[in-house]
């Protein structure tokens, strides 16, 4: 399959910035309704109040999943049928947000998908934050490790812990 073929053969660039120095990231995320998107509206919130400009791009694969209206006021959406067969985003918003230099871009899914691992690796941040993903150490410069257990929340917050130390 294209898709695949093209997760593989992108090389991330590695960079760190400090947390304090940062200005700018990117909360990427598949959506699963209301309370997702809330949770990481709260991430974002946080991220705002230590002086960072933070935009949001969320993934919808399930229809079910659609956030009520309002609830995804100012984030960029992403479907499935936005990509090309070879990996490429046919959404033009899509395709320049993820051309945007950001300090730090942040994955808030538990999962991962051929669709998620795509953006990622398309995005141009110096610093790629998620969960750990066995086999996806390519795309992130940190991951965070979670017990299967815990819920997204969890997840939110540990990422953010750990991005501060940064």
């Amino acid at each position: 399959m294209g898709l695949k073929k093209s997760v593989k053969s992108i090389v991330p660039s590695r960079q760190s910035p400090r947390y304090v120095d940062s200005k700018s990231i990117l909360l990427f995320f598949t959506s699963e309704g209301n309370q997702k998107i809330a949770l990481v509206k709260g991430l974002q919130n946080r991220l705002e109040r230590d002086g960072k400009t933070v935009k949001c791009l969320y993934l919808l694969l399930k229809d079910e999943d659609k956030p009520d209206v309002h609830m995804d006021q100012g984030m960029e959406k992403l479907v499935p049928d936005d990509f090309s067969l070879f990996g490429q985003i046919r959404k033009a918003p899509v395709s320049k947000l993820l051309s945007e230099e950001f300090d730090f871009m942040i994955h808030g899914d538990l999962e991962c998908s051929i669709y998620s691992d795509l953006v990622m690796i398309k995005g141009k941040a110096k610093c790629k934050i998620g969960r750990y993903f066995e086999d996806h150490m390519n795309q992130y410069d940190m991951m965070v490790g979670i017990p299967d257990d815990k819920k997204i929340n969890f997840l939110l917050d540990q990422i953010y812990h750990y991005t501060k130390a940064l």
